[in-house]
């Protein structure tokens, strides 16, 4: 059995300082496990906090964001539940719960991690941006994420000044990317075009009568599905992502010309002033008037 590793970690330490900033990262590195590996993980360099066997799982007091670019293994939510993990997948570890995961013996497994706690990564938990019981994210094998460990990796290494700020901004980046391809990959790519082609006719087409049920007769979709499909894509129905762009467009007739509010009302295809206004105040908190009064440059 080949028992080699390598491996390129750093553990953390912060100020009350890093603290107030919101996010701070306690640990950052990669490991390679080779096939045939005796122990996961290696018998040497993590503090107990990180440290654990297979056997027994541990519990995190911080997040961690573990990516796998090579090979698979198994990841036990409890000692008698387990999932299949392979390259592209990315686990989202949340604090206080149990878990334990290892390489599958005769592939081992290329592996990247991130580890970070904070106020503002508490809020993005706390708004439901990621599930409580969701710990697999299929992101696939991304070179721009490995590209973010490798840089932070290699800042906290030099552990200079305001490092944890920068690590701060990589661990919040990743996350987010997280989101963004677990997202996407989501929809198979004909899904995908039908969507993008419907945001383009709702641009195009925006000074026009159009209803949602238009657009989605356009892409050759019915409305239920399309409308089910687009929310899930935008995070905005059909009807709402519409309104988005007609107010925005109504802010910048409003702040850049001397049309009257009326004028506007019916350019944007809305019935009436009073229904105008109470679009326009839902998005953003002003009446069209305060708003011109606030941001008017005349035209």
């Amino acid at each position: 059995m080949n028992d080699t590793s390598s491996h390129n970690y750093k553990y953390l330490v912060r100020s009350q300082r890093d603290i107030d900033w919101g996010i701070t990262v306690n640990t950052v590195g990669t490991e390679s496990v080779p096939s045939g590996y005796h122990t996961y993980p290696p018998r040497s360099g993590h503090p107990d906090s990180f440290y654990f066997t297979p056997s027994s799982g541990r519990c995190l007091d911080s997040y961690q964001l573990l990516y796998i670019t090579r090979g698979k293994g198994l990841f036990y939510t409890s000692p008698g539940s387990c999932m299949e993990i392979r390259e592209g997948d990315m686990l989202v570890l949340q604090p206080h719960k149990w878990h334990s995961y290892f390489p599958d013996k005769k592939t081992g497994w290329q592996e990247y991690w991130i580890g970070f706690e904070g106020i503002n990564m508490d809020s993005r938990f706390n708004n439901n941006f990621f599930a409580q019981d969701r710990i697999v994210y299929r992101v696939g094998v991304q070179d721009s994420i490995v590209r973010l460990y490798e840089q932070a990796i290699g800042v906290a290494m030099e552990e200079k000044a305001a490092c944890q700020q920068y690590l701060a901004g990589i661990a919040n980046l990743i996350l987010g990317m997280t989101m963004y391809y677990s997202q996407n990959c989501q929809f198979d790519d004909k899904a995908a075009e039908q969507i993008d082609k419907a945001k383009v006719i709702i641009r195009e087409r925006l000074l026009q009568d159009i209803s949602p049920e238009d657009v989605a007769s356009a892409v050759n979709m019915s409305y239920s599905w399309f409308r089910k499909v687009f929310k899930e894509y935008t995070g905005l129905s059909p009807a709402h992502y519409m309104q988005e762009l007609k107010v925005q467009q109504a802010k910048d007739l409003l702040a850049t010309t001397r049309r009257s509010i009326k004028e506007i009302a019916y350019c944007l295809n809305f019935d009436d002033i009073p229904y105008f206004s109470k679009v326009f105040k839902k998005y953003t908190g002003l009446s069209p008037l305060a708003y011109r009064e606030k941001f008017g440059r005349g035209g």
